[in-house]
């Protein structure tokens, strides 16, 4: 009898698959540093994350990726938006969108362990809405009221120090 509740132990244990997002919050913020190639290459190497599809809208080419792990198109990341500043810098913007709630949430708590200050923190009618900031990245996480999905969104900042 004990064997058989044994076996039926390890079997239950077995059985427990845990579902692990495909990628960090510091992932995020390092590929606002990167080109579109650059993003492409890093994704790929990592084996989790396809590219889905690029478009190009008002002359920046945005490249979709989608991930292929356990749960396949879960989560998305949307690389390419930018803006030009006058003195030639870009300041490159990086979406992430699940479809998996608790991820976002993560990308809550891993926003806060990354050192951002939460600047704003309400909701709307679909949304509950939480604004990160420093001096280098502006960051927008956005999870649906009925916890159905979410969107992180990072932006680079221009940085005016001291010279």
């Amino acid at each position: 009898m004990k064997k058989y509740l044994i076996l039926l132990l390890i079997m239950l244990c077995g059985g427990l698959v845990t579902q692990a997002q495909s990628i960090k919050f510091s992932d995020l913020i390092y590929f606002t540093n990167l080109t579109n190639g650059e993003v492409y290459n890093t994704l790929l190497q990592g084996n989790k994350f396809n590219q889905d599809y690029t478009e190009d809208v008002n002359g920046q080419e945005l490249e979709y990726f989608k991930n292929i792990t356990a749960k396949p198109n879960t989560e998305k990341i949307i690389v390419g938006a930018y803006s030009k500043l006058y003195n030639g810098t870009v300041l490159r913007t990086v979406d992430y969108t699940s479809t998996d709630s608790q991820f976002i949430i993560n990308m809550i708590g891993q926003a806060k362990r990354y050192g951002l200050e939460l600047k704003f923190r309400g909701v709307d009618a679909s949304n509950n809405i939480y604004l990160y900031d420093n001096n280098f990245y502006q960051v927008s996480i956005y999870l649906r009221r009925d916890q159905t999905s979410g969107l992180v969104e990072i932006k680079q900042k221009e940085y005016l120090g001291l010279e």
